[in-house]
């Protein structure tokens, strides 16, 4: 079994895939709208066309995120809508991912020590999506 996040955005999924790119790494692959069969059933406008459909980053074997413009009345709620836990292979990659992440979002926890022997922090970035950074430390 895989868990893949699916992100819902209101026409800045690319912009997101591109961000999230530059922080983690991967490949990105896009579908955009304009790509799908017409359905009178569901009518994509003008200025939607060259959005995103389907977009997947692929970050590792393990790790991918999809990402979507599907909600094109702009009514995304935001900080909720999406949280991410990203288990990290050390404190650098960690704290670098975090300074990335956070840039234009909010802090909820900034990267410390905590009781059960990680460092971790969160953070809702500037796509309001929330992240939960964790490092396990060693015993």
């Amino acid at each position: 079994m895989k868990l893949i996040p699916y992100i819902n955005l209101s026409g800045n999924a690319e912009e997101a895939m591109n961000f999230y790119q530059s922080i983690f790494g991967g490949k990105i692959e896009i579908n955009r709208w304009s790509e799908m069969p017409p359905n009178p059933k569901m009518p994509i406008s003008d200025a939607w066309q060259n959005k995103v459909m389907h977009g997947s980053l692929f970050i590792s074997e393990d790790v991918t995120i999809y990402l979507s413009d599907s909600i094109e009345d702009g009514k995304e709620t935001f900080g909720n809508n999406v949280f991410l836990h990203m288990i990290f292979d050390s404190q650098d990659e960690l704290r670098k991912a975090f300074e990335a992440l956070s840039e234009g979002g909010r802090v909820n926890m900034p990267v410390d020590k905590m009781f059960w022997n990680a460092i971790y922090g969160d953070l809702i970035d500037k796509f309001g999506i929330g992240w939960g950074l964790h490092y396990q430390l060693p015993e």
